[in-house]
């Protein structure tokens, strides 16, 4: 196959994808999964080193998403993350091909912001904040779009130069969205954090920031918050107090204590979300979806990408004769 940049913002291949997360979280695929802790190595500039592995005997799939990470902007390298993931069968051990990394995360982001925020978010939801204004504030975009008719977005970035060409983008973002009936949202540019979260149905926040970022103190009971960005044990973009007032879902429950802290010990899982017993009413609680990434996934999509060719991105096959 001739690698080719494919789009990863058509709407209905959204929902798929979110769709087959769902189901895998429902038939048991994803709890036989094998997916061990990822692993990072670090180096003295500052470095990462990534592996993130996860195996399926239900796809018959064995995947290990690599990357680096730099700390500041390389000459000639267009992104600090390069990432690519290798897939192999579980069955036969073969080598299948590699996919480019950039294609499968963003296609991933987005599906399991659609998965989790038409779970969460109220019915009736047509106002986002976003803040940030990156790649992932985008994909944030993408994912509430494809589960929400969606009348107003408010951006915030702490460089009004990117949130304007953000604000900019939404129309042609929709537009490439794949459903030209939807008319674009209104887009509100606004002067703070606080401006672009109050009163908002749903919020995402996709920054870097290391400290809590200064949303509203005036947010809707029914609010969902897709928290996407920065996080570690000791720093995260949204206070404490609010995850402890607020249901907060995680992918991986092991994979969030470790990387974000004991303050998400008492989160639901993804498959808690349809299982028997699980939490009422969502819509109607304010719900916060803390994510850390997990392999998983990144399996689920690259499967999801394998059966769909044509919309995988930069792919290498293996050689046939191998």
């Amino acid at each position: 196959m001739t690698p080719a940049e494919a789009p990863d913002s058509s709407l209905p291949r959204i929902r798929a994808l979110a769709g087959a997360m769902r189901d895998a979280l429902r038939d048991g695929a994803v709890a036989r999964m094998l997916v061990p802790p990822r692993e990072t190595v670090e180096d003295a500039t500052g470095a990462k080193f990534l592996s993130m592995p996860a195996v399926s005997p239900d796809h018959d799939l064995y995947v290990n998403k690599v990357a680096t990470i730099v700390a500041s902007p390389v000459a000639g390298r267009g992104s600090t993350v390069t990432s690519v993931v290798p897939m192999f069968s579980v069955s036969t051990g073969r080598f299948l091909g590699t996919l480019d990394g950039a294609t499968v995360t963003n296609l991933k982001c987005a599906a399991v912001t659609a998965l989790v925020t038409d779970r969460c978010a109220a019915p009736g939801s047509r106002v986002l904040g976003v803040i940030g204004s990156g790649v992932q504030a985008r994909r944030q975009f993408l994912g509430v779009s494809a589960v929400r008719d969606l009348e107003e977005v408010r951006i915030w970035s702490r460089t009004p130069r990117h949130a304007r060409a953000f604000a900019h983008d939404i129309a042609d973002i929709a537009d490439a969205a794949g459903e030209r009936h939807r008319r674009p949202p209104r887009v509100v540019l606004c002067d703070s954090a606080e401006r672009a979260s109050e009163g908002v149905d749903i919020l995402s926040t996709a920054t870097t920031s290391v400290e809590p970022l200064p949303i509203s103190a005036r947010l809707p009971d029914h609010i969902h918050i897709n928290c996407v960005g920065a996080h570690t044990t000791t720093s995260r973009e949204v206070p404490v107090a609010l995850l402890r007032d607020s249901v907060v879902i995680v992918e991986d429950l092991r994979t969030a204590i470790a990387e974000a802290g004991e303050s998400h010990a008492g989160a639901l899982e993804l498959s808690a979300l349809d299982a028997p017993g699980s939490p009422g009413d969502l819509a109607r609680r304010r719900t916060v979806f803390a994510s850390t990434g997990c392999a998983y996934l990144d399996l689920i999509t690259c499967a999801h990408l394998v059966r769909h060719p044509d919309e995988a991105g930069k792919f290498r096959a293996a050689d046939p004769a191998r």
